[in-house]
């Protein structure tokens, strides 16, 4: 009992660490906003005099015009601008180059596991995850935390590339987000230009990306799919808002196979041997994560909100998979 108390303890101080050293992040950034903003002479407000019924009509009214903004980004995720093949020329090499680079840090994961801190071993649960962490220094010089997770879905490659893709359950998975929509897409690839954004929490502002996304085939013999996305520079899409901070996908993405594709290894043979008998209904997801959030945490305060927050998200898309 002692321990654990100890324990408690110790986790409510790094939870108090995290949130003290956001906060002041927090204030550091909107005090540098505050000095962009042109000095004005105080205005004193002019007050109406207005009755009670005129007060729940702007109620009413605004209460409305919340409902009328909720329906037209609904209508916003379903109606996407198809945009002409030569519209996505500009990004024929950095999806070539995305997609090789998720290739890449994926095959060399196991060579490299040892320069990686294990978040989670789930061997009780469906998914069977595996959640690492590490830092890492971008060429800015500015470090991030980047994940890397291995788990199994109960369906194939397909079903759960449309599940990712689809903005509407994305939304459901995550109270988080504000806004997720394509703005354009390839009319023959899979290829998108996608806006999310998340909202604010707490003390820190919200934060918003735009990303180039692709998705493609890699091995139609093995049925084996890749799907990378990486931040672009592009302020006509979506102009920065002055009260939403913009974050930095520097590379994200995951490779999606059928189980059985790998199971000769002695590794996953030995992981997987409870569902050797159902391996064809299941496909396996090795996903990668380096995204800058613009919001500096240092490594061990981030392994616990990492580790809860993924766990719960790949327990919702399992589920939402069955």
């Amino acid at each position: 009992m002692g321990n654990n108390l100890c324990l408690g303890k110790r986790s409510n101080k790094k939870k108090n660490d995290l949130e003290h050293q956001m906060f002041m992040q927090e204030i550091d950034y909107q005090l540098d906003k505050l000095k962009e903003i042109p000095y004005r002479q105080y205005q004193p407000p002019e007050y109406e005099k207005k009755t009670i019924i005129d007060l729940l009509q702007v109620i009413d009214i605004r209460s409305t015009h919340q409902s009328i903004i909720e329906q037209e980004q609904e209508k916003e995720v379903e109606n996407v601008d198809e945009a002409k093949p030569d519209q996505f020329n500009q990004y024929q090499e950095l999806g070539k180059e995305i997609i090789t680079q998720i290739q890449q840090k994926i095959q060399e994961f196991p060579q490299d596991e040892k320069n990686w801190s294990l978040l989670l071993d789930d061997t009780k649960s469906p998914h069977f995850l595996r959640l690492f962490i590490r830092q890492i220094q971008l060429p800015d010089g500015n470090k991030i935390n980047a994940t890397f997770s291995q788990f199994i879905v109960p369906c194939k490659a397909e079903r759960f590339i449309q599940f990712m893709g689809d903005f509407k359950d994305q939304i459901k998975l995550d109270n988080r987000i504000d806004q997720f929509k394509c703005i354009k897409k390839h009319p023959e690839k899979q290829e998108q230009l996608i806006y999310l954004s998340y909202k604010s929490v707490s003390i820190v502002s919200a934060r918003d990306f735009i990303y180039f996304k692709k998705t493609e085939q890699i091995d139609k013999d093995n049925d084996i799919w890749c799907d990378a996305s990486r931040s672009i520079i592009d302020n006509s899409i979506c102009p920065i808002q002055n009260k939403i901070v913009r974050g930095n996908i520097q590379l994200s993405g995951y490779v999606i196979q059928p189980l059985r594709n790998v199971m000769k290894q002695e590794y996953f043979s030995q992981r997987f041997s409870t569902i050797v008998f159902k391996v064809e209904s299941y496909s396996i997801v090795q996903l990668c994560s380096e995204c800058d959030f613009k919001l500096s945490v240092p490594l061990y305060l981030a392994k616990g909100q990492v580790k809860q927050e993924m766990a719960n998200y790949i327990n919702l898309v399992y589920r939402s998979l069955l």
